[in-house]
């Protein structure tokens, strides 16, 4: 193997799969990256058996091959070399790589290629289509409800489905439900439930991405790929709840309230709040809501807040940070919180461009005493 690339080139496509990496395991390779010649340049694969990324660079390549390194060591590398063409030479039937760059010049001992497991490299079934953006702000508004409870697997990641005309994203952890949609055509209709640590790093990844990312299936894993990146997830097992039946479809009061003075009143009363549920009490009547927070061994707090308000007055409490996490992710300036009794889920929904029809966040309540 013998290929000569830009070192920004190499930088940039170890930086983007090293995160797929695996040091704690019993398998040592999947520390390692894969590096492959390919008509089109140089591929660079890591994977930890439920998350793959493969990035394709640009690369002459004089002699063909491939070879597995240290992906730490060589992120490492390459980041300290001078921004000028990176020449990576591997003898046939060695694993040690020599790398050059001007004047400065590594020998990584690497692994056998043939050791190293392969990601799927079959064709790929498009299913839909996304602007990166969308993509992103889709998973924040819904990854940080999913469960971290590793006896409920099917609650541990994002449940991605589709049909027709329309795209859902769906989180929860069996207190709360974060439901996101968008106007996307769909090949074919689709359901699966994504791992969180994929959703994680497709933030990531999206952030630096422009235009559409393609979403696919090959080998019963869900595909996402943009540019010369391509993301491979392994799909959770398990029927993800009926979720519909948890939104409620009517409500007994409304409360609109500008989002962020909602998201620093509930900072400011959760102080005092130091209960395990973390509970605020809210309370909405003739315009103003009223937030409150009691432990007896630390003290109270309490906040008013010009909303506006209409239906049954009532007094529900809540996690306070199930509806912050809910409220930083939230890209409208008003929120409306719809209330249907001091028991029963209440739903937080956007009002602005987004419309209250493509976002939902339903929480259930904290029973309070006294």
């Amino acid at each position: 193997m013998r290929i000569r690339c830009a070192q920004e080139d190499l930088s940039r496509a170890m930086s983007a799969v090293g995160r797929a990496t695996s040091g704690r395991t019993t398998v040592p390779i999947l520390a390692n990256v894969l590096l492959e010649t390919t008509a089109g340049g140089l591929r660079v694969v890591a994977t930890d058996l439920e998350l793959g990324i493969r990035a394709q660079i640009p690369a002459e390549v004089e002699r063909g091959g491939l070879v597995t390194l240290p992906a730490r060591l060589l992120a490492e590398v390459v980041s300290h070399l001078p921004a000028a063409p990176v020449e990576l030479r591997v003898e046939e039937g060695s694993s040690v790589a020599e790398i050059r760059c001007q004047r400065a010049s590594f020998e990584l001992v690497g692994m056998p290629a043939s050791d190293f497991p392969r990601v799927p490299d079959g064709e790929v079934e498009t299913l839909c289509r996304l602007p990166a953006a969308l993509l992103r702000t889709m998973i924040r508004q819904t990854l940080f409800a999913a469960s971290t409870d590793e006896t409920r697997p099917f609650l541990t990641g994002v449940y991605v489905a589709g049909e027709g005309e329309e795209v859902r994203f769906v989180a929860t952890d069996g207190g709360r439900l974060a439901v996101r949609t968008a106007p996307v055509k769909v090949a074919r209709p689709m359901s699966a439930i994504v791992p969180s640590k994929t959703m994680h790093e497709l933030v990531r990844l999206a952030g630096a991405v422009d235009g559409e990312v393609e979403v696919g299936l090959v080998d019963n894993q869900m595909v996402f790929s943009a540019g010369g990146l391509r993301v491979f997830s392994r799909l959770v097992g398990g029927q993800f709840p009926n979720y519909q039946q948890v939104i409620p479809r009517e409500f007994k009061q409304r409360v609109q309230v500008g989002t962020e003075k909602l998201y620093q009143a509930l900072r400011r009363v959760a102080i005092t709040a130091r209960d395990s549920a973390t509970v605020v009490r809210l309370a909405a009547q003739e315009g103003v809501l009223r937030l409150s927070s009691s432990t007896p061994e630390v003290g109270r707090a309490w906040e008013e807040l010009e909303v506006e308000a209409s239906g049954e007055p009532m007094e529900v409490a809540f996690n306070a940070r199930y509806l912050l996490e809910a409220l930083a992710v939230l890209e409208t300036d008003e929120v409306t919180l719809e209330l249907t009794g001091p028991l029963s889920p209440g739903a937080l929904r956007p009002v602005g461009p987004v419309g209250s029809e493509d976002y939902v966040y339903v929480v259930a309540p904290v029973r309070v005493y006294g």
